[in-house]
């Protein structure tokens, strides 16, 4: 077997160059660089991409909160064995009637409750914990909810979140009151 050619043996003493790669003729060159990786007038290189400084269309309704109140001390509050439902534990479900519910407005001393999809929880334990503060929480307070709550945040899972704050079904004022199966329990 013949030794390797010498470095000096290549026709016309050339030595190939990074910017003969890819072939002039080829696709990938025919194509352009692939984006973002083009020299940028603007920049020398290793410079971070630009920051588009324009205003958020809508601004966040997110408000502080204080130490404890995260998420997480929710979770561990609200588990499994927790009770803040607001009513003695001994208490089954309630069927509440819209009469029932707007009474619960979270002023004057009552716990506030609210409707979601036909449940009614007491939202008072959780107020401190929401993330868009107080105020907001309590725009849906004594009243059927879900509307307000799908607008905002429909993909939340409140039935989890919120399922040892339940106080019972949302009825007709007709439905709340005990009937003949009611009274035999």
């Amino acid at each position: 077997m013949p030794p390797p050619p010498l470095p000096s043996s290549r026709p016309n003493g050339r030595i190939p160059s990074l910017n003969q790669f890819p072939a002039p003729n080829s696709a990938q060159r025919a194509r352009g660089p692939a984006p973002n990786r083009g020299p940028s007038a603007s920049s020398s290189g290793l410079a971070p991409p630009p920051t588009l400084s324009a205003k958020p269309s809508k601004p966040s309704r997110q408000v502080v909160l204080t130490p404890g109140h995260s998420p997480l001390d929710w979770a561990r509050i609200s588990g499994p064995s927790a009770d803040l439902r607001g009513v003695e534990s001994s208490t089954p479900y309630l069927r509440v009637t819209p009469s029932m519910l707007k009474v619960q407005t979270g002023r004057k001393g009552k716990d506030a409750w609210m409707a979601i999809n036909g449940k009614v929880y007491n939202v008072t334990p959780y107020a401190k914990f929401h993330p868009g503060g107080v105020p907001e929480l309590m725009r849906g307070a004594g009243r059927d909810g879900s509307k307000l709550f799908g607008e905002i945040h429909p993909w939340v899972n409140y039935e989890t979140m919120l399922a040892a704050c339940l106080v019972g079904l949302l009825v007709d004022e007709t439905d709340g009151k005990e009937g003949e199966m009611d009274k035999m329990d």
